[in-house]
């Protein structure tokens, strides 16, 4: 009994530092201006030197990092790069190519030498437009998690507050479970969606401008839909015991 009260403590505390937590990320989430390439081309009159950088990163383990350099004047570079692992180029023999520069350290002066790196990337120049479209899915993938997360705390206060009353074997304890464990399902699924509607989005635009394969790097989240079967057990057990509590009280 003391345990289950300090459970439900602990998901009040959960939930309100959740509310602050996801509240605060997703105002600046929501907020937060990717598109930095035309505030800095505004910006750039009489300037002879210059240096801006900025990444932010995308589902599929990517990143995306826009590059500004102004020199004595000229303009070096000013726009945006996707990060892509050199294993994901469809093209075996500029993959070969590559692969054989990091097979060895190169000699620079001296004693001094290039080692290979232990996770080697490809700089793919792309437009801010081709990466809008993932932008806009992140922001709706945080949305519906939020959303996700908040209905499941919720459900598991009601749970553990029927417990806390000794109101175990009820039908709306199995209720809860079972949404919960639909909520953790959900997650899986639009998690996985997301990223296929990124990796799709990404590999049309990167057709015009190198060969990359992006459908690999998709994962499914195995662990919430293990969660999820796990609570689908747990609620069938707490509605075969609203049934034999129900029998118990006719036979009586």
């Amino acid at each position: 009994m003391k345990l289950t009260k300090i459970l439900l403590w602990i998901t009040y505390i959960g939930f309100v530092l959740s509310l602050i937590a996801f509240g605060a990320i997703g105002v600046f989430f929501l907020n937060k201006d990717f598109h930095i390439q035309e505030a800095e081309k505004s910006n750039l009159e009489g300037v002879t030197n210059k240096s801006v950088t900025s990444t932010f990163s995308l589902p599929l383990n990517l990143d995306v990092e826009y590059y500004l350099r102004i020199r004595e004047g000229e303009l070096l570079v000013n726009g945006y790069f996707l990060k892509i692992q050199k294993k994901l180029l469809t093209d075996s023999e500029l993959h070969e190519n590559l692969k054989k520069e990091a097979d060895f350290p190169k000699k620079l002066e001296g004693d001094l030498y290039s080692m290979p790196e232990s996770d080697t990337y490809v700089y793919v120049s792309i437009p801010f437009a081709s990466i809008e479209t993932s932008v806009i899915i992140m922001k709706c993938f945080f949305t519906l998690v939020f959303c996700f997360l908040c209905i499941a705390i919720f459900l598991m206060i009601k749970f553990l507050q029927n417990c806390t009353e000794r109101k175990y074997f009820i039908s709306e304890n199995s209720v809860y479970l079972r949404s919960i464990s639909y909520l953790a399902l959900g997650y899986s699924l639009i998690s996985y969606v997301s990223q296929w509607l990124i990796s799709r989005s990404l590999s049309h635009s990167l057709q015009e401008f190198s060969p990359v394969d992006l459908k690999s790097t998709l994962e499914f989240d195995w662990n919430y839909l293990m969660v999820s079967l796990f609570l689908v057990l747990i609620a069938q057990v707490f509605s075969e015991g609203v049934k034999m509590k129900e029998e118990q009280d006719l036979t009586i």
